[in-house]
């Protein structure tokens, strides 16, 4: 469901399949790990990503600002139409990367020295 991959200092995280209540609880755990560990900017690539169920965009919203809070951000990257639509519907504000390189350069843009570490 989830794969972890690091470049440079930015955890991306491939998700596929569907994103429901059964499985969130992996995400919130890799994701809190990260957190734990100070790994704290973060791109989840939604890209194999099939079904998001709706009611779990609050939790993702409360991850991402629990990211902000802590000096980090999660970026989400490569989300289909219909994922796009169901983040949208929702309510979620944030910025969806049309792909995860993108996120990584917006990561690179907010570097105050230019340098990703």
């Amino acid at each position: 469901m989830f794969k972890l991959h690091q470049i440079q200092d930015i955890s991306v995280i491939d998700a596929d399949g569907e994103l429901s209540r059964r499985n969130m609880h992996h995400l919130e755990d890799l994701l809190g790990h990260l957190s734990r560990h100070q790994q704290l900017n973060i791109v989840l690539n939604m890209g194999e990503l099939k079904h998001l169920d709706y009611r779990l965009v609050r939790r993702i919203a409360e991850r991402i600002i629990a990211f902000q809070c802590d000096g980090g951000d999660l970026k989400m990257a490569n989300a289909s139409e219909y994922i796009r639509q169901i983040l949208c519907a929702m309510g979620l504000e944030e910025e969806l990367y049309p792909s995860v390189e993108e996120a990584l350069l917006a990561f690179l843009a907010e570097e105050p020295s230019g340098a990703l570490q």
